[in-house]
């Protein structure tokens, strides 16, 4: 039974949710046009949300298994936020690590740990979810989509990215949109737990990371969604000393968060958070960051030419940390020095591959198992043997 119509004896009438939903954004466009054009904040919130509970009331109105507070606030939530993904982004709902969109009715929540569930809740139509995502891309800064434009990729502040494709032709009509929403390290996960869930075994963490801390440059590789945004930051957390200044260089968007703050509000250690831009390039950002005393530098992805000025940066003594994509460790002087070639081809491959070892003696790599576990499978010292690269396997996977 409707639980409005137990608490008042029936004389409650039952709507289903998306017949409340349709006359209530009606009922505020007609008499709240203004208060419905404000810019999202806590002071249009309340508004609203009075409004919302008035308008339920006055028409006595009830969703089955809401009250009148929480169908004012799915109201809210489906207006002026981000429908039933608002909780998600609020992080009322933890240990969320993403959500997998095939279309506008076929959601997937992937949970910390590995485990997935087909969500209960989705859009009400495809047009919904692509006004949904507008909005959401509208609110963090970036450009809505239209069918000239469909793709959009950005971050949501600096814990949540986002990939979505509104269509434009390139999908069916009846989908909407499909999307791909990640959460960085979602539960704060530390050096203690990425070695409780398997990723790496006590040993190497602390062999990774005093390399790092006494001055050894190091790359990681691994695919999407391996995990190598979230052990960086743990490996860069626990390496570098809080007097020592650290900067990072993102492309686009921020995930990076080492910002460590005392009790008071005051921040703890010496970090600065860089991104590109349009127009600053990371070869601009790196060398700008050589020239405010860096102690610790994080190239957070070597993708283009600036993999030179990064090998550059590591050749002066200045620890580096950074990923690049390839299949395995050793194929990341392959793939660096292909991307180093693009701005300095008149330097021969030898020169390359030796510049390379001496920049970057540590490589790993890490990879999502079948089991759902991230581990670091592999860890080699790279050197130079004569004119060619020799690879030293350094301790054994972390293997359950």
């Amino acid at each position: 039974m409707n639980r409005n119509m137990e608490l008042y004896g029936g004389a409650k009438k039952p709507i289903p949710f998306p017949e409340l939903l349709d006359q209530a954004q009606k009922y505020m466009s007609a008499s709240y046009p203004k208060l419905m054009s404000e810019e999202n904040s806590a002071q249009k919130r309340e508004k609203m949300l009075s409004c919302l509970r008035k308008f339920i009331s006055d028409r006595s109105y009830a969703v089955d298994g809401m009250d009148d507070g929480d169908a004012a606030l799915r109201l809210y939530e489906e207006m002026a936020e981000f429908s039933f993904l608002t909780p998600y982004f609020n992080y009322v709902k933890p240990g969320i690590e993403g959500i997998e969109i095939n279309s506008y009715k076929d959601i997937l929540i992937k949970h910390v740990g590995g485990w997935k569930e087909k969500s209960k809740e989705h859009f009400r139509t495809p047009q919904d979810a692509k006004d949904i995502f507008n909005r959401l891309l509208r609110n963090a800064g970036y450009k809505p989509m239209d069918d000239g434009n469909p793709l959009a990729r950005g971050n949501l502040g600096s814990k949540i990215r986002i990939t979505v494709n509104s269509g434009g032709g390139t999908l069916d009509d009846d989908v909407g949109v499909c999307a791909s929403i990640r959460f960085i390290n979602p539960s704060g996960l530390t050096k203690q737990d990425i070695i409780r869930n398997g990723t790496m075994n006590a040993e190497m963490f602390d062999l990774l990371s005093m390399c790092y801390r006494y001055g050894r440059s190091m790359l990681l590789a691994g695919p999407t969604n391996a995990g190598k945004t979230t052990l960086m930051s743990i490996i860069m957390e626990d390496a570098v000393p809080d007097e020592k200044k650290l900067i990072t260089i993102e492309y686009g968007d921020r995930e990076f968060n080492l910002v460590k703050l005392n009790d008071d509000g005051t921040v703890k250690n010496n970090v600065v958070h860089m991104r590109t831009t349009d127009t600053i390039t990371p070869q601009m950002l790196l060398e700008f960051s050589m020239t405010m005393n860096p102690e610790f530098l994080c190239m957070a992805e070597i993708r283009g030419s600036e993999a030179f000025e990064t090998m550059e940066a590591a050749l002066t003594g200045h620890p580096v940390i950074g990923t690049v994509h390839v299949d395995c460790c050793k194929d990341i002087p392959d793939r660096v020095v292909q991307l180093a070639s693009m701005k300095c081809g008149n330097l021969s491959d030898t020169t390359l591959y030796r510049m390379f070892s001496k920049a970057f003696p540590i490589l790993f790599y890490e990879q999502l198992m079948e089991d759902n576990v991230r581990r670091v499978t592999e860890i080699y010292e790279c050197c130079m043997d004569g004119t060619k690269l020799a690879f030293q396997p350094l301790l054994l996977p972390a293997m359950k």
